[in-house]
């Protein structure tokens, strides 16, 4: 996953450092979390939006299920918008108040944000709008702003990219043949219409979607039609979960319904002067409205992802200025209906925070057993039960074939693409270390680095075109254990290999 930057793992590293395990890496995203409301409310001022109106939704936006959710993880998304709103609102501040220092740390902000995640790219433009009426406060120090500025490079994806280009011959530091995953080879006309309708179809989502099954079957016979084939560059084009979890929610359905019925609502109100009223002419504030949603189209001009929605994170936020400046919205939030229906919406994203398949908060197996038990011809309880065994299955699953290796084994190989299964083979962490295999390695040189077994991934064989046999004849092993590990039903499941390499290569 080298379209991921390590600006999350420089502050995971410290933790588990520190502590000797990797259970607090949560911490992370819970302290950014309790950031958002104040950065909302500060971003959202400063652009005119009414006080009133961003003193609601600094709460109603952290409810958005991508933000909840993601607080009590280490899925690495949703911490970025603490970023974003940082560079935005400290360069919003230097243009205020001169100071220089607002402006440096708004530009290690903005390297940051890009460090987290290649996808935050086009928000670097939304941070040069910001900063351009005070980069004459960059030359009166030049020295201070120079260093500023190699460090802002050093924390961004520049880095990342450069050594991309280096080893795999291209800036998203996909292997050759896997670039159709997320940065997709598509057209951009197509790439933009498909992302008009996927981005809203994954933000539009209920909790749970029985029909999950019938759905995707029916996106794969769309991508078979004549129109359908231009979406076939995208990952798993229309795809759905049964249910939404931490590493595929958006800013979610209640944020979206709030937001869309808020608009239309607007009509019937008789609008009020607001601040917005007063920055008509101000061509920079209309601007910074505008900019995040120029670096939206940017992003669904590129990216081809079908978790595109989870993505957008750090977007969201700065998305909603131009929505919320308009007249009347002082006056809908005054509404008790309107107020009821925010107060709602909270209150079911944290019902979400309960539910959640990944970590629920309830007894999930012994509630849907007894129900199960009284209702054994209700098929949807059978599919509740399914959607909350998969995470469990997945942990044990893999838990047991990791067991597999000797505890005394300091090096262990992984031949992969993305590297999901990973963080697994670390374990005990600080006595064993894990070493990518790559398509171009000797079965020499992994055994002159001290790897004796090698996980090999079904996505590591398919980018070769090899079968295990193949591999395993190739490096000399033997094969130890082997296991499926079905992480949706409505996917084929994720084969994991583990082979023991033997001691000296056979001539």
């Amino acid at each position: 996953m080298n379209i991921v930057g390590c600006n999350f793992e420089w502050l995971s590293a410290p933790l588990i450092l520190f502590t000797g395990t990797n259970r607090w890496i949560f911490l992370i995203n819970a302290a950014s979390y309790l950031m958002l409301p104040g950065l909302i409310f500060c971003v959202f001022t400063r652009l005119r939006v009414s006080p009133r109106v961003a003193w609601w939704w600094m709460w109603l936006l952290p409810s958005g299920w991508c933000f909840i959710l993601q607080a009590g993880s280490d899925v690495n998304d949703s911490f970025a918008a603490v970023y974003a709103l940082a560079m935005v609102g400290l360069a919003l501040s230097a243009r205020e108040s001169k100071r220089a220092g607002d402006l440096w740390l708004s530009m290690l902000a903005a390297g940051l944000v890009t460090g987290v995640k290649q996808t935050n790219i086009p928000l670097a433009l939304v941070w040069t709008i910001a900063a351009w009426p005070g980069a004459r406060l960059l030359l009166a120090r030049p020295a201070i702003t120079a260093l500023v500025v190699a460090v802002s490079l050093l924390v961004s994806a520049l880095p990342g990219t450069i050594l991309n280009m280096e080893h795999t011959g291209n800036w998203q530091g996909l292997p050759p043949g896997t670039l159709t995953s997320v940065w997709s080879r598509g057209t951009i006309p197509w790439k933009l219409v498909g992302n008009l309708f996927l981005i809203p179809q994954q933000n539009l989502l209920p909790p749970l979607f029985p029909p999950a099954g019938a759905w995707n079957a029916a996106m794969q016979r769309f991508l078979q039609t004549p129109l359908g084939t231009h979406f076939a560059p995208f990952e798993r084009f229309g795809y759905a979960s049964w249910g939404v979890s931490e590493a595929e929610a958006g800013i979610g359905l209640g944020i979206s319904v709030l937001t869309l019925v808020s608009l239309v609502s607007l009509r019937g109100l008789k609008p009020v002067a607001t601040d917005a009223d007063k920055t008509n002419g101000n061509s920079f504030l209309r601007g910074m409205r505008l900019a995040p949603w120029v670096s939206l189209l940017v992003f669904m001009a590129e990216i081809c992802s079908y978790e595109g929605a989870r993505l957008l994170a750090a977007y969201y936020p700065l998305l909603f200025p131009l929505l919320l400046a308009g007249r009347g919205h002082s006056r809908l939030v005054r509404q008790p209906w309107w107020q009821w229906f925010g107060l709602l919406v909270m209150l079911v994203a944290a019902g979400m925070l309960i539910v959640s398949r990944d970590r629920p908060l309830f007894p999930e197996h012994t509630i849907i057993d007894k129900l199960e038990a009284k209702y054994p011809r209700a098929k949807i309880f059978s599919e509740i039960d399914a959607a909350y065994a998969a995470p469990r299955a997945i942990r044990n699953e893999r838990n047991d074939f990791i067991n597999d290796l000797p505890p005394g084994e300091r090096v262990v190989g992984y031949a992969t693409i993305g590297g999901a299964f990973e963080p697994g083979l670390w374990w005990p962490l600080g006595q064993r270390r894990v070493e990518r295999v790559l398509p171009d390695d000797t079965p020499q040189a992994l055994r002159a680095r001290g790897i004796h077994y090698v996980m090999v991934e079904d996505v590591a064989l398919d980018a070769v075109g090899m079968t295990i046999e193949q591999w395993i004849r190739r490096y000399d092993g033997n094969l130890v254990d082997q296991v499926a590990i079905q992480q949706d039903r409505h996917r084929p499941p994720t084969r994991l290999y583990l082979v023991l390499l033997r001691s000296s290569p056979e001539p």
